[in-house]
């Protein structure tokens, strides 16, 4: 398999050369064009450059010493997107390259020269250093080149000291292991930098569970695993220093009541078991957290305490539960796509008034006619550590990492013979 790596690059060059010397006026010896995203709209302040090697062949990783022109003075994108490159090196191989290389938020999709579109296989597109090789003809003036980008995926987070302060410009051994959606995994490690507010940011380029490790001075933190689909990234996550692995949780020991007590003592136990609820003092309504292994466990519960899974309403209403239930968690909530359906709402019949999906892009796909029956209902999931919703199926990874739901009660009757009687105000 190594060996076709040369073969399809020098069919690209070769292509693309033939492209523009038979096409192009000989001019300037210049590059440009504009940067858009995948749905067309322009991307500024992206930075636009080439690596010049002689040869008619990029160098790859065993020859990264050969000789290398000047780089052109590289160009970043405008308003509207635009760029634009000179004094281009002749004769010689370019690799385009958006930069800081490796460093850069965007990643290619496409390129567009003349009505020609190439589009990068990920694979090549990594062996090749995140460029796309190519050659000019000497002294050719190449316009109205058309990138198409996206964002990178990444996970950025914080390190904090045990006292909770940030960790500034601090050098730490960092660990970010992967494992793959289809089994087998990998990682990587090696000593990092945090910026002066304490902050990191790691590229990864594959859809899989991560978990991130920090170590400094003896102290270490680390992640529970994060599940990152194709293009999605992870903001905000926050790692506490502890001098000290966190020690396993002892078993529970209980020490069995008096006779007299024992009505009390089961009492406890159901509470325990079934959660308590709790009362939100901006609508009155009462909500408590179960765990269950299935979703359909979820809202048989929900059914038999005369609840149902939690409709939000707002953002303030999400806030609060994430505040009082935790944000480390994923949780079952009352939205159940049907494709079938033309208008969408809640489970308890409420209508939809406020949304926070991952990505723009997953209402969109809600609709979308499915292949089989089986797959025309999803469910929704309130994803802590992102605290946004996620689409999900019976049997999809998600599914099977959902182990809590959350349920709501409009009227909460305290007193009833019930594990109502359970009852918090927060």
């Amino acid at each position: 398999m190594k060996r076709s790596y040369p073969t399809f690059l020098g069919v690209c060059v070769a292509s693309v050369a033939l492209l523009v010397s038979a096409v192009l006026p000989s001019v300037a010896a210049s590059f440009s064009g504009r940067v858009i995203d995948e749905a067309g709209q322009p991307v500024p302040n992206v930075i636009v450059g080439f690596s010049s090697f002689v040869g008619e062949m990029p160098p790859n990783r065993r020859h990264r010493s050969e000789p290398m022109f000047p780089p052109a003075q590289p160009s970043e994108t405008d308003e509207t997107g635009a760029f634009s490159i000179t004094d281009i090196a002749s004769p010689a191989v370019h690799t385009l390259v958006l930069m800081p290389e490796h460093e850069a938020e965007y990643e290619f999709q496409s390129i567009k020269i003349d009505g020609v579109t190439f589009h990068l296989d990920p694979q090549m597109h990594r062996w090749q250093r995140g460029g796309f090789p190519f050659t000019i003809e000497q002294g050719a003036d190449v316009k109205d080149i058309e990138i198409t980008v996206r964002l990178r995926m990444r996970i950025r987070g914080r390190v904090l000291s045990a006292d909770g302060t940030p960790l500034n410009n601090a050098q730490v051994d960092f660990s970010l292991n992967r494992r793959r959606l289809k089994g087998g995994g990998g990682g990587s490690s090696g000593p990092t930098t945090l910026d002066p507010d304490g902050y990191f940011t790691k590229y990864v380029n594959a859809a899989a569970y991560y978990t991130v490790t920090v170590k400094y001075q003896g102290h270490s933190a680390e992640s529970e695993e994060i599940l990152l689909e194709d293009g999605q990234r992870l903001d905000g996550l926050v790692l506490t220093l502890r001098a000290e692995p966190q020690p396993s949780k002892p078993e529970k020991v209980e020490v069995a009541p008096h006779i007299q007590d024992r009505a009390r003592f089961e009492a406890a136990r159901k509470r325990e078991r079934e959660g308590v609820w709790a009362i939100n003092p901006d609508n009155r309504h009462a909500y408590k957290m179960i765990r269950c292994n299935t979703r359909e466990e979820a809202q048989a519960r929900a059914v038999a305490q005369k609840a149902h899974l939690v409709a939000i309403n707002d953002e303030a209403e999400q806030q609060w539960l994430l505040e009082v239930f935790g944000k480390r968690e994923n949780f079952w909530i009352g939205l159940t796509v049907d494709t079938k359906e033309t208008e969408q709402q809640w489970d308890n019949g409420e209508p939809i008034t406020y949304t926070n999906w991952n990505s723009p892009k997953e209402t969109a796909e809600s609709t979308k006619s499915p292949q089989t029956e089986d797959m025309r209902q999803r469910y929704t999931v309130l994803v802590g550590l992102t605290e946004k919703w996620q689409l999900t199926r019976h049997g999809s990874p998600l599914a099977r990492l959902t182990e809590r739901a959350l349920l709501e009660k409009e009227n909460l009757i305290i007193g009833a013979p019930e594990s109502d009687s359970d009852t918090e105000k927060r």
